[in-house]
């Protein structure tokens, strides 16, 4: 089973923004390895939405997991509905996991 993460982005993502106004993100610790800074979207807003999205995509997906493999478990009891369960399967599809 192919895990939901982000398996070749250096993480955490963060952003910030210059006295001029651009913007700028950066994947990675530049001290600790891999890093790579994009200049960045239209606002500062912007670039914060994408750094929440990319640094909350694997414990996300490791819930998500977490939840399937509960439902999927015949001696667990967790009772989900048809619906609830299908919006997980949807979500880990979006996000690259595959069962």
């Amino acid at each position: 089973m192919a895990a939901a993460r982000l398996a070749h982005l250096p993480l955490p993502a963060t952003f910030g923004q210059r006295p001029d106004g651009t913007t700028w993100i950066s994947f990675g610790d530049p001290a600790k390895g891999q890093h790579m800074q994009i200049d960045g979207p239209l606002s500062a807003k912007a670039a914060a939405d994408i750094c929440r999205a990319v640094n909350a995509f694997g414990p996300a997906g490791a819930g998500l997991e977490a939840v399937r493999s509960s439902y999927r478990d015949p001696d667990a009891h967790c009772v989900l509905p048809n619906a609830a369960c299908e919006s997980v399967e949807v979500a880990l599809a979006a996000m690259g996991s595959r069962s």
